[in-house]
């Protein structure tokens, strides 16, 4: 009946509109009794005979068993615009740029998908068909065989198509292609040729319509890595994954890799993949993945680059296909971006492998140090703390940096990070217990740290960094860690007074101008050789308090003012207590006030000066700004 109805639609619609535009040449070529009355008609308004027109036109063209004139003037295009069902083949068609072709040239004979048997694909999938103009081409030109070929003339067997493949033809319960597409409407005539409807799309065996994110999201065995790959931090992945213009290959760890991956971590302690540090587990989907197709058959035994930066997978062809210690148990499944291999076991970039059992470990999986392990990795240290055996890390936490203004490495190299990093480990394992009494330790960097025992138990290293956690023992190492990025003090004292007066907010260009003045080179020289000393420097507006006294003062009574700002030990804030009495490079002494504020009480008689600003590291001692020049007895 879906036959019968097509062909009376047809004949309608083109019937009508030459009588409309009275297109007196197709009239002439029917010769029928009834089309010859509705010649006479058409001398009266058309609008008052329409329904006649239907009805005679409708019954004419039913009734016909043999090949119709009017058919053989509607090309193939025609036909498919003329019929609803087939609405999305024409969109299909025209976004090809084909409809031109089914209008003008020929004959051929098309197996035209209804529109159900478009939505019997997945949707992503016939989206990202109709979205790659090559791609849709070739699936349209599957479905066209060259010649007019009604169904009677088929036979049983392969049928060459415009693509270059064949269409396996089986006559033997009605016409079906393929082992499962019906033809359920059969010899709808054209100008061009002839069109069969059928119920499914054709795809061609070599046809790959999905990507490699539709081919992880619609298997099953592949979920755990669909979910992995749809979180925020995954997104630069997942675009790659989707495109169709990527050409990536991807070894696809199953359900069950990650499950054995799982029964690993917990014994780390960790029982999810949400506590992995998003980053790191970024960067294990990375090293899952090649840029470029790789089919199995083209895999050679040895090392291939991963788009993780400095990684490789290595690759055993000895016993099937093994990618590290993990077997393909799926190979070359190809989608329009690529191909997949899914794998048995998660694969592991070899700074993860190194690090288990040793104090990378701690740094590489806790979330709270992945700018540190950013860091090591970026210097090319991490593997140094993995396979090197007793050793002590300082490990600053992310919040560490921050403090410290660094959130990002960029802008930073492997030279800049080295010292610094280097500067946070000491060459032996030392445990809290073990921490040297007399408070100084030696780094790899070879400078010293100075540790501060508070008598509440903590510990302050150079005045500024807490230690907040201890005594983490992992393989023959130890963590503790800490709240501050530790700096190495590479300049000394008067190194550190001269860099801040050249700051953009400079408080101490009169004491700099002193400290480098040849009339006091000997007190700048004991700054600079002692090997421990404790300046406290007054600002610029200290020194204009008394602008009016310098003048006054002999170098030797400068000279002892300038000694009076200085102890002879490194002194940080934290060893400093209420009442103390300290004695200066001049013999005398002053007083320390601890309340709510801290200050000094000089010689002078006047105010106390107020402590500013305190542990600025130096490379031989400690800065503590005041905002007062303090006097000795003179």
């Amino acid at each position: 009946m879906l036959e019968v109805e097509l062909r009376c639609r047809y004949i309608s619609y083109i019937y009508i509109n030459d009588c409309l535009t009275v297109n007196t040449s197709k009239l002439d070529k029917i010769k029928t009794k009834q089309i010859k009355a509705m010649e006479k008609l058409m001398r009266f308004k058309w609008t008052t005979l329409l329904p006649l027109i239907l009805f005679i036109t409708a019954l004419t063209g039913c009734d016909k068993e043999e090949p119709d004139p009017i058919m053989e003037q509607t090309s193939i295009a025609e036909i498919a615009v003329a019929t609803p069902e087939l609405s999305t083949l024409v969109s299909a068609l025209q976004t090809a740029d084909l409809v031109s072709t089914f209008q003008e040239t020929g004959p051929f004979t098309v197996f035209a998908p209804t529109n159900a048997a478009f939505e019997k694909l997945d949707p992503t999938t016939l989206n990202t068909i109709l979205n790659d103009q090559a791609l849709l081409t070739r699936l349209l030109q599957y479905h066209v065989v060259g010649g007019a070929v009604l169904s009677s003339q088929l036979s049983n067997g392969p049928v060459p198509t415009l693509e270059g493949s064949t269409i396996a033809v089986d006559l033997t319960s009605g016409v079906v292609l393929n082992g499962s597409a019906n033809v359920i409407t059969a010899n709808v005539e054209a100008s061009n040729g002839v069109v069969h409807l059928i119920d499914e799309v054709l795809i061609p065996e070599d046809f790959f319509a999905q990507t490699i994110t539709q081919i992880a999201t619609s298997n099953s065995d592949f979920s755990i890595l669909a979910s992995i790959l749809a979180r925020p931090e995954m997104s630069d992945l997942l675009a790659a994954a989707s495109n169709p213009s990527s050409t990536l290959t991807v070894f696809a760890p199953t359900n069950q890799a990650f499950t054995n991956l799982l029964a690993t971590l917990s014994t780390l302690g960790i029982n999810s993949l949400d506590e992995l540090p998003s980053g790191l587990l970024a960067e294990i989907v990375q090293y899952h993945i090649i840029g470029n197709t790789v089919l199995s058959g083209d895999l050679s035994e040895g090392e291939v680059q991963t788009l993780l930066s400095e990684e490789s997978v290595s690759v055993s062809l000895a016993n099937g296909v093994m990618i590290n210690n993990a077997n393909v148990v799926q190979a070359d499944v190809q989608a329009i971006n690529g191909v997949v291999h899914a794998v048995d076991q998660v694969l592991i970039p070899s700074f993860i492998a190194n690090a288990l059992g040793t104090i990378s470990q701690s740094i590489v999986f806790n979330p709270d140090y992945t700018i540190l392990a950013a860091a090591l990795r970026k210097a090319g240290l991490l593997n140094t703390l993995s396979t090197t055996d007793n050793l002590t890390l300082f490990a600053p936490t992310n919040d560490a940096f921050t403090a410290a203004g660094i959130t990002s490495l960029d802008g930073l190299t492997a030279e800049s990070l080295t010292p610094i990093l280097l500067y946070h480990v000491l060459g032996a394992k030392v445990t809290s217990n073990l921490l040297p009494a007399s408070g100084i330790a030696t780094t790899l960097q070879g400078d010293n740290l100075y540790l501060g025992y508070l008598g509440s138990g903590g510990v302050l290293i150079n005045g500024l960094s807490n230690i907040v956690a201890v005594d983490e023992e992992l393989g023959s190492g130890v963590i503790h860690q800490i709240d501050n990025v530790l700096t190495p003090p590479s300049p000394d004292v008067v190194d550190v007074a001269v860099a801040m007066s050249q700051a953009e907010t400079a408080e101490f260009t009169v004491l700099t101008s002193l400290l480098t003045s040849p009339d006091f080179a000997a007190v700048t020289q004991a700054l600079k050789t002692a090997e421990n000393v404790t300046v406290f420097a007054p600002t610029d507006a200290a020194f204009a308090e008394i602008a009016d006294v310098i003048p006054t003062l002999t170098v030797d009574q400068i000279t002892s003012i300038l000694q009076y700002h200085v102890l002879g030990d490194r002194v940080f804030s934290t060893d400093l207590t209420n009442g103390q009495t300290a004695t200066t490079l001049n013999g005398q002494t002053f007083q320390i006030n601890l309340g709510a504020t801290a200050t000094i009480t000089d010689k002078s008689g006047g105010r106390d000066a107020q402590i500013l600003e305190t542990n600025v590291h130096g490379r031989n001692g400690v800065i503590h700004v005041i905002d007062k020049v303090i006097l000795p007895e003179l």
